[in-house]
């Protein structure tokens, strides 16, 4: 046999138990939230500070709708990057920077204090926000303004 012959079958057989393998695990189907539901549930969140509708959860990540009509408290979670997808309305968002002050209220999750060196950046419908694991972070609602945002908290490796 030539070495061409000899790799070819090398080739096919480490392919065939591979794909068996992966025959045997099927995947899960995609989780689809249509549009009409999220603006249900978005007009279902009564006004207040913050609230939110918890869309879906497994063991790297959670998703979630959100509304806000007035400024959060500074926070940081130490395991979970936060990534935000804006709905509608408006907000400021402080970010970045070094936390002090700050109290561990869960392992892993501090609130309150002051993120120094942060930066302010605005917020508007179809923005995508990416928060690293760790940094601090608030959103700043002036008087009147409100924002809603899907929530994606996926863990950090």
């Amino acid at each position: 046999m030539s070495l061409v012959q000899n790799a070819l079958i090398l080739a096919l057989l480490t392919a065939i138990p591979l794909h068996a393998v992966a025959a045997q695990h099927a995947a899960p189907a995609a989780t689809i939230t249509p549009a009409a539901r999220l603006a249900v549930l978005g007009d279902s969140l009564t006004p207040g500070a913050s609230r939110t509708a918890q869309l879906g959860l497994g063991p790297n990540m959670t998703y979630a709708l959100t509304h806000r009509d007035s400024t959060g408290g500074l926070e940081a979670h130490r395991d979970w990057t936060d990534v935000f997808v804006v709905e509608s309305g408006s907000a400021t968002l402080v970010s970045g920077g070094t936390l002090s002050g700050a109290k561990e209220a869960t392992p892993g999750e501090w609130r309150g204090g002051k993120a120094n060196g942060s930066t302010r950046a605005a917020l508007h419908v179809g923005d995508v926000v990416v928060i690293p694991a760790g940094a601090p972070h608030q959103m700043i609602l002036a008087p009147g303004e409100h924002i809603t945002y899907l929530a994606f908290k996926v863990k950090a490796p």
